[in-house]
């Protein structure tokens, strides 16, 4: 494994869940100084997640490194945590979306959507009930409705058994072939997004807002959505904790989400 940067480090981007945030939703005094401290630095810091804004601007809000860019819904929004500014956004198309909501209905699928910010289901559930557990989000029911989306999501996501999971997204891309990107972010978490979006593409588009080349950017995560932009970074780090698919691919394997991985390794290479 590699044991150094091999470019000057002047953007890092961090995945939230499992990463950044420990098991029980928090972040460490300690992850939070060594943050702020690389920012005082000059690096730009951004985080990288498949969350929504209303769920991941308060682990923005604190680390308290003010309008910092938040790629969003793995990829498909960059918007700015204090000035909300959109600087990028691709949803999902508004048709594709009826299409594939209209086959989870038929199939009697679970399946959220994110439309301007908000967490729309069709009935409340105990996936539902984990889900907002987990993120700390509020999902609004909206019935038969549902399945009429009001705009072009940002994402759509279908929970259930891992092994179901794998089957429903055979079926997806069977039913409605090339449209989509599909992945599990966690076991029971199936991502649907728009074909070719993904971490790695945004980092890359961000990179480019800012001007700073892939080779300069550190990136930590810990799963299959993970893996673009860990691999699109010029030094990808994985927590303890990521999925062994993500461990064996990046040139640095940190502590886990747990031991304040993303900050001792910030501390080792930057600090």
């Amino acid at each position: 494994m590699i044991q150094q940067p091999e470019y000057p480090i002047k953007m890092i981007a961090i995945d939230l869940d499992d990463t950044l945030i420990r098991d029980d939703t928090t972040v460490s005094d300690y992850t939070k100084d060594t943050i702020r401290r690389a920012q005082q630095k000059g690096i730009h810091i951004m985080i990288a997640t498949g969350r929504m804004y209303a769920t991941a601007s308060p682990y923005g809000r604190m680390l308290g490194l003010g309008d910092i860019p938040m790629m969003l819904f793995g990829g498909g929004l960059i918007q700015t945590l204090e000035s909300k500014k959109i600087l990028y956004s691709h949803p999902i198309p508004q048709e594709d979306a009826a299409q594939l909501l209209s086959l989870a209905k038929e199939k009697g699928w679970m399946m959220q959507s994110y439309i301007d910010d908000v967490l729309r289901v069709a009935e409340y559930n105990h996936w539902v009930a984990d889900y907002e557990r987990i993120t700390h989000s509020h999902a609004v029911v909206c019935g038969d409705d549902f399945y009429t989306p009001c705009g072009a999501p940002d994402k759509l996501l279908s929970c259930d058994e891992h092994e179901v999971l794998l089957q429903r997204a055979k079926e997806i891309e069977e039913a409605m072939p090339g449209r989509f990107d599909i992945m599990c972010s966690k076991p029971t978490f199936l991502e649907i997004t728009p074909k070719g979006i993904s971490k790695g593409v945004c980092l890359k588009r961000l990179c480019d807002i800012y001007g700073i080349s892939l080779q300069n950017v550190m990136s930590f995560g810990n799963g299959m959505n993970d893996l673009s932009m860990l691999k699109a970074a010029g030094f990808g780090v994985a927590v303890a904790n990521a999925v062994p698919e993500v461990r064996k691919q990046v040139p640095y394997v940190t502590a886990s989400n747990n031991e304040d991985g993303v900050a001792r390794a910030i501390e080792k290479f930057i600090l």
